[in-house]
């Protein structure tokens, strides 16, 4: 049985004891086991002891929509907005992508994650099936969407069926499905979408209301918003939806949101790079609208750190409200951690540092001058932390890293790995 014991930290549950000051989780296998303040005093039974020494322990971020191995593209195609960049430079770019870089990206990006604090994302992207491979090998949480895309889908639903087949008793790979867009869709291939996530029980990923332009182009084929259009034809009826981005509302839009349990993903950099926009994230909240966090691939981020994407989400909000008070830290933090699993329906299992939940869960280093002193923790996390500031990242009940050492990736080799790849897809 694998024990393991974390002491002296600063708790943050993100469940009912709120904040606990000097206290200890321990865990059994994949559980926690108990939460509490002071010294643990039972007999250890062999456990592996972490000593937090003051850090904060709290649930690991989920990176609630994202393009792992797009950290290939980090920083191509700059300064175009997102139709002329996806057509130019993005999807001829992936057009060259083999299996075999599809892997390497994502080795990449979960590097990437791991280091700043992530245990489980929300993925939308092609040769999903290898980014699982990558997933099971590393031992992360992937919620993986295999992208239907264009007009030739039947292979893309087989591709989903086998991808669903190959991991559906898998401790760490969920399958998704991922219709791109309704601009990139015609409505019948979003029907089918909508039948097959509720004949497998399967959640439903999809960029919605993103830019002004899919508004436009969508109104002028069916009069509808992008939201309406898919709620006419049941796409959302039966099955949870995550909807990326939702930049773009118009007032039946939050009803609709609202009324279907619908998840709307705030990528609050990605839509300041590409000038998208800024989501009306409060308004949403107050519509009792689950909001969660993402940080979009990192070609138009370009990075895959959640404390980043936090800092943007909530300065954006407090000043497009012109309200100092608005997106506070402790809901900011909501929609970067719980908020993710409420959107995919596990949150009575994982997201909270409670006894019985799945453990997962980081330790944020506060031995350092800008995390210091500690009037607000949240605040702290939010405003102060970045992603070089966590130490420990245990997932599953498995130590994945310690003291800032990957455990589960060589990760000299594949930083190695994707700078050659880089120049090979150039040459192609």
């Amino acid at each position: 049985m694998n024990r393991v014991l974390v002491k002296n930290a600063i708790i943050i549950t993100m469940g009912k004891k709120d904040v606990i000051e000097n206290g200890y989780v321990y865990i059994e296998d994949n559980k926690i086991k108990e939460v509490n303040n002071g010294e643990y005093t039972n007999d250890l039974n062999g456990a592996y002891v972490i000593d937090a020494k003051g850090g904060i322990l709290m649930p690991g971020f989920v990176n609630s929509h994202t393009h792992i191995p797009m950290t290939l593209l980090r920083g191509y195609g700059e300064g175009l907005p997102l139709m002329k960049w996806l057509r130019e430079k993005v999807w001829p770019f992936e057009n060259k992508l083999t299996q075999g870089d599809v892997e390497i990206g994502s080795y990449l990006g979960l590097i990437e994650m791991i280091k700043s604090g992530t245990t489980a994302f929300i993925d939308m992207y092609f040769h999903e099936i290898n980014i699982a491979d990558v997933v099971e090998r590393v031992k992360i949480r992937g919620f993986l969407a295999h992208t239907i895309i264009g007009e030739k889908n039947e292979e893309q639903f087989k591709y989903v069926d086998d991808m669903y087949n190959k991991f559906k008793d898998s401790k760490y790979v969920n399958v998704l499905i991922g219709p791109h867009s309704p601009y990139t869709l015609n409505k019948e291939v979003l029907k089918q979408v909508g039948d097959y996530a509720r004949y497998r029980h399967m959640p439903i990923h999809i960029h919605l209301s993103e830019t002004l332009d899919e508004i436009e182009i969508i109104k002028e084929k069916y009069n509808m918003t992008p939201i309406e259009l898919c709620d006419s034809i049941g796409m959302f009826d039966g099955t949870k939806t995550i909807a990326a981005h939702c930049v773009h509302l118009y007032e039946n839009d939050f009803e609709i949101l609202k009324s279907k349990d619908i998840t709307a993903v705030h990528n609050p950099q990605s839509n300041m790079k590409l000038a998208s926009g800024i989501a009306p994230v409060t308004k949403m909240i107050d519509y009792n609208i689950n909001v969660a966090l993402g940080t979009d691939g990192t070609s138009s981020n370009n990075n895959l750190d959640m404390f980043d994407e936090m800092r943007s989400a909530s300065l954006l909000q407090k000043l497009s409200n012109m309200d100092a008070t608005a997106l506070s830290s402790y809901n900011t933090l909501k929609m970067a951690t719980l908020n993710g699993y409420i959107a995919l329906g596990i949150d009575d299992k994982i997201g909270k540092i409670e006894e019985n939940y799945k453990a997962d869960m980081i330790i944020i280093d506060t031995n350092k001058a800008h995390m210091l002193p500690i009037h607000d923790v949240y605040s702290n996390i939010v405003f102060a932390a970045n992603g070089n500031d966590v130490k420990t990242v245990i997932v599953d009940g498995n130590i994945i890293m310690e003291d800032y050492e990957l455990k589960t990736i060589d990760e000299e080799y594949y930083l190695y790995e994707a700078r050659r790849r880089v120049k090979e897809i150039l040459n192609r």
